[in-house]
C-alpha cells in the first residue's frame, strides 16, 4: 500500500503543476490582446488627436510695399502720401507715414479736388501659410491720428486679394470695415490711437453692402498682391488736415488638419 500511495501522490503533484502552468500561460496570452487595452490609454490617445486638430496658429506681418506695387503708383500717383515708405509703418516707433495737407470742404455735398483724399495701398506682406491650412481669422492693427481741425474718417478700409479689379488696381475683398453708404466712417483721432479691425476667414457679409460671400485661402493671403487698402472721406470743416500712420500690421490665424 505504501508504494502505491507514494506513487499516487507524485502523480497528483505533477498533474497539479501542469495545471498551474497552463493557467498562467492563458493569462499572459490574453493580456497582450489589443481588445483588452486599458480604456484610459485609448482616451488619452483620442484626446491628444483632438487637441492637435483644435490648435490655432498665427502669423503677423508688415508690408514691404506702400503705393508702389502692382503699378499702383504709376496709375494713381502717390495718392497724397508723397514721402510714404513701408518701413515707416512697420513698427510702433513714432516714425510716421504722413499725408499731404488735405483740403477740407464745408459739408458733404460740397465739391472737392483730388487734394482732399489720400489712399494707402499696403502689400507684399510675405505670409507663408501652409497650403492645407484653414483660415480662421484675419485682423489689421492700425495706429494713427490726424493733425488739423477738420473732421475726417474712413471711406474705404478693407483687405485686398491678389486679383485685379481693373488695370493696375488691386481688388478689395472680404468684409469691408467701412463702406460708402456710411458717413463719416471711423473718425481719425487727434492723438495717436490703436484700432483692431477683424474678420472671420469665411463669411456672407463681405463687400460694400455687407452682402457678398467671401473666403480667404492660403493662396490669396500668401500672394504678394494681398494687402490693406485705406482711403479717407473728404475732410469736413475749414482749413486742412494731415493724416499720420505709425503702424499697420496684419495677423492671420489658421488651423491645420
Amino acid at each position: 500500500m505504501k508504494p502505491f500511495s507514494h506513487l499516487s501522490v507524485m502523480r497528483e503533484t505533477g498533474f497539479l503543476l501542469v495545471f498551474i502552468l497552463c493557467v498562467n500561460c492563458k493569462k499572459d496570452y490574453h493580456s497582450t490582446t489589443p481588445s483588452q487595452l486599458s480604456p484610459g490609454l485609448i482616451s488619452q490617445q483620442d484626446g491628444a488627436s483632438i487637441a492637435a486638430q483644435g490648435t490655432i496658429l498665427s502669423q503677423t506681418r508688415t508690408a514691404t510695399f506702400l503705393n508702389n506695387l502692382n503699378n499702383f503708383q504709376q496709375v494713381f500717383g502717390d495718392q497724397n502720401y508723397p514721402r510714404a515708405r513701408a518701413e515707416n509703418v512697420a513698427a510702433d516707433d513714432n516714425i510716421y507715414t504722413r499725408s499731404n495737407k488735405l483740403t477740407a470742404v464745408r459739408d458733404s455735398t460740397s465739391s472737392f479736388t483730388s487734394r482732399s483724399v489720400a489712399s494707402l495701398a499696403l502689400q507684399g506682406f510675405g505670409f507663408a501659410i501652409p497650403d492645407d491650412a484653414v483660415i480662421e481669422n484675419v485682423s489689421v492693427r492700425v495706429r494713427r491720428f490726424k493733425n488739423g481741425s477738420p473732421s475726417v474718417g474712413d471711406q474705404i478700409l478693407s483687405l485686398m486679394q491678389r486679383y485685379q479689379c481693373g488695370v493696375g488696381s488691386p481688388c478689395r475683398y472680404g468684409l469691408f470695415w467701412t463702406y460708402r453708404d456710411t458717413y463719416p466712417g471711423k473718425i481719425y483721432p487727434d492723438t495717436e490711437t490703436e484700432y483692431i479691425f477683424s474678420q472671420s476667414g469665411i463669411g456672407i457679409n463681405g463687400g460694400f453692402n455687407h452682402d457678398e460671400v467671401y473666403e480667404w485661402t492660403p493662396a490669396i493671403i500668401n500672394h504678394q498682391y494681398f494687402g490693406v487698402r485705406i482711403d479717407n472721406y473728404v475732410p469736413i470743416g475749414k482749413g486742412s488736415v494731415e493724416l499720420f500712420y505709425d503702424l499697420v500690421t496684419v495677423t492671420v490665424e489658421y488651423s491645420q488638419p
